[in-house]
């Protein structure tokens, strides 16, 4: 054992440069710091071996020798091209302590261990042990050619890599430890075997203070084992801040801990964590959040479980502030693929106006404040969904299935379409949602399709689950403060209310504001009312309204229904399931139950969800007649109806009206079933309006029982095509042929 006892502290024998013996030299830095080189192997034989391996150079940046000058020094350089002997050796440089001398630590400019050509071929290549600067390291370079499997660098400790330059590494190093900030760009290659087994950054992972591109930078062909980073933060040089696997091998991270934040950059590619075959763990204490640049603060790469405790946010650069799970093909393609846990411990949110990228194609602000994927096992955010306000495509969740799906406050469209919103990607042909909770409301924003949930599968997108904690409101744009599945909605529970936007001043039509629709509604109950809305610049439809492209089994609504003479509150369903060529029943709506008033509303069975904006009467919005046959079953109004509408199978007359002697049955038919009602109850009084021009009806082929203020109404003595008043009114009941 080599004992430096005998080095006295502060005097000037110890530097320059100095042979202690074959494993050790000793010299003083410019700061003023004793310092130690200790290496493994007998290499410091003389002061000539010694010299060729330890380059120092002075302030004046002229070359030290052994035995020269006194002055304070700097080791530029530990060079061990071609020495074989040194394969596997170990290497420390440490500051001998004194007080009130030196900053404490000594700083390596690089460890020359291998050369590397342009196509990334090796030469005098070796392998290195143990290595640890107590300073900073500005780059590293070792690897032997062939030696796949055994460490590169056993273990490499340094305080800090902040030069700013490109370090190689041909193999495995099974421990990176940078105590302080790393700035330099580290590429470890060699197919699978481009290797680190542990890594830790204490300080953070971002580009040098020069504003170099390409810096900051730790690439990887192989694998991570486990990662630690303070944080990865990307500046305004492009790809900064990047922790990366190369996309042409099958990189993957085993976990990443992120012990602040992903911060994007102005920089294209800053701030950004990507892996071609899997993450497997992601913890972010912090937030994730996109910059100015195209492509920052990102995590991409097939997803296991992430979990960031801060919000994740997007830039004003496309695709900033992004969880996308993603993989990259042999032939440079995007495939989407699935992620596994989700969770956000604050909000989710869109990005802003602003752009400042670099790209030469300078795309717009949109991609941003997004998780996407081909499917996650649970998503939850804790906070809120909030679009954006640029470009389109900002704060969205987009997944094509998903097991379970939590907000834990509220849906916020905003002014940038596409913002605010779950969804799948498009042209994708099925999409399934377990459950979607949503413990606030849903409220439509200015920009179209903003604050809703479109499960909109080219054949078919399911939801079975889903649950609102408020309300549901429409924006002021089309498809706003929506709830839409292609395929069925199997349970849906609103505990607020359904409203329909009053606020509408576009002079052009405004379709589908405070609206839900799915292919099939199984059973869904609003506690509390159900509102249409009005546009005062022109046309509505389908604002506040209910529709099913097939059947609803059972509807409950607890409060008010409460629409407009321009625009009723719609219900509608298309047919039911009747699949054989005699069918028994067709059923378009189950049971409906309103616990409050109900006025201005049309209960519609044999229409189906898509609605014309015409101004004329017979043009209203009321759905597309497609089943002459449907059918409705029990229909329970508590309390009041006026001014309203329940109908199965049948069209209205010529001004748009039911209950009149111009009504017809629907012309297309399910075999040859008849339309009917089963039962209408209304609780209190049922009445048309105060316009004696206008007519309401109960309308079908055949309807069954009728009951208003708890005194039956006979229909068995009906004369089809005639209309009868109830109690004198403008409401009808009426059969036709």
């Amino acid at each position: 054992m080599n004992h430096l006892t005998h080095i006295e502290p502060l005097e000037d024998r110890i530097a320059p440069a100095t042979i202690i013996n074959p494993y050790t030299v000793t010299f003083q830095d410019t700061d003023g710091d004793a310092a130690i080189v200790k290496i493994s192997k007998p290499l410091f034989k003389n002061a000539v071996a010694a010299g060729n391996i330890l380059i120092f150079t002075t302030n004046d940046g002229s070359a030290e020798t052994f035995g020269g000058n006194s002055v304070g020094e700097s080791l530029s350089e530990i060079n061990l091209l071609g020495r074989t002997g040194a394969q596997g050796m170990n290497i420390s440089v440490k500051v001998i302590p004194q007080v009130g001398v030196g900053n404490g630590q000594v700083d390596v400019g690089n460890i020359a261990a291998a050369n590397f050509s342009v196509s990334d071929q090796v030469s005098q290549g070796i392998d290195l042990g143990s290595v640890y600067i107590q300073g900073n390291l500005g780059q590293i370079t070792a690897g032997a050619a062939g030696y796949f499997f055994t460490p590169a660098v056993k273990s490499l400790t340094v305080l800090s890599m902040n030069q700013g330059l490109q370090s190689d590494v041909l193999g495995p190093i099974g421990k990176l430890n940078v105590l302080g900030d790393f700035n330099a760009d580290l590429n470890v290659i060699n197919y699978q075997f481009g290797i680190i087994g542990k890594l830790n950054i204490g300080g953070s992972l971002t580009g040098d203070a020069a504003g170099d591109n390409g810096t900051g930078v730790i690439e990887f062909t192989g694998h991570i084992g486990s990662a630690t980073i303070g944080n990865i933060t990307g500046t305004s040089a492009n790809e900064t801040g990047v922790l990366t696997g190369t996309s042409a091998n099958p990189s993957r991270i085993g976990s990443l801990h992120v012990l602040g934040s992903i911060t994007g950059g102005a920089g294209e590619d800053s701030g950004a964590v990507f892996a071609e075959s899997s993450i497997g763990k992601v913890t972010v204490d912090g937030s994730v959040t996109g910059g100015s640049g195209q492509n920052s603060g990102e995590i991409i790469g097939p997803l296991g479980k992430v979990n960031i405790q801060g919000g994740l946010t997007g830039g004003s650069g496309t695709s900033s502030g992004t969880l996308i799970g993603e993989t990259v093909s042999t032939l440079g393609t995007a495939v989407p693929v699935a992620i596994g846990t989700v969770t956000i411990g604050g909000d989710l949110t869109g990005g802003t106006a602003g752009v400042t990228e670099t790209s030469s194609t300078a795309p717009t602000a949109g991609d941003s404040g997004i998780i996407s994927a081909a499917g996650a096992k649970s998503i939850t955010i804790e906070g809120s969904l909030i679009g954006g306000s640029a470009g389109d495509t900002n704060g969205v969740i987009v997944a094509n299935s998903v097991n379970s799906l939590t907000i834990g406050q509220s849906i916020t469209g905003g002014s940038a379409s596409d913002s605010g919103i779950i969804t799948g990607q498009s042209g994708v042909l099925t999409m399934k949602y377990g459950s979607i909770v949503v413990n606030g409301d849903v409220t439509g924003g200015t920009g179209p399709a903003s604050g809703a949930i479109l499960i909109d599968g080219a054949i078919g997108g399911t939801i079975a689950n889903l649950r609102i904690g408020g309300d549901v409101v429409g924006g002021t744009a089309d498809t706003t403060g929506e709830i839409f599945s292609t395929g069925a909605l199997t349970t849906g529970v609103i505990k607020g209310s359904l409203i329909g936007n009053t606020a509408i001043g576009s002079t052009t039509a405004v379709v589908a504001s405070g609206y839900i629709q799915a292919g099939d509604i199984g059973t869904l109950v609003i506690q509390g009312n159900v509102t249409s809305g009005s546009n005062s610049g022109g046309e509505i439809a389908n604002s506040g309204a209910i529709r099913s492209a097939g059947n609803i089994l059972s509807l409950t609504i607890q409060g008010a229904v409460t629409g407009t003479a321009a625009n009723p509150v719609f219900i509608s369903a298309a047919q039911g399931p009747g699949k054989s060529a005699k069918p028994k029943t067709d059923v378009a709506i189950g049971s409906v139950t309103i616990g409050q008033a109900a006025a201005y509303l049309d209960l519609l069975a044999g229409y189906g969800p898509t609605v014309s904006t015409a101004t004329d009467p017979a043009g209203a919005p009321l759905g597309t007649p497609v089943d002459g046959s449907a059918q409705i079953g029990a229909v329970t109004f508590k309390s009041t109806l006026s001014a309203s509408n329940v109908v199965a199978g049948v069209e209205p007359d010529s001004n748009g009206q039911f209950g009149t002697m111009g009504d017809a049955a629907i012309p297309a038919k399910l075999g040859d079933l008849q339309s009917f009602i089963a039962s209408i109850i209304v609780g209190g009084q049922a009445t048309g309006d105060s316009t004696p021009t206008d007519s309401f009806g109960f309308v079908a082929e055949k309807l069954q029982t009728v009951e208003v203020d708890g005194t039956a109404i006979p229909t068995d003595h009906l004369t089809v095509g005639t209309p009868e008043a109830v109690n004198g009114t403008n409401l009808f009941l009426l059969e036709v042929s």
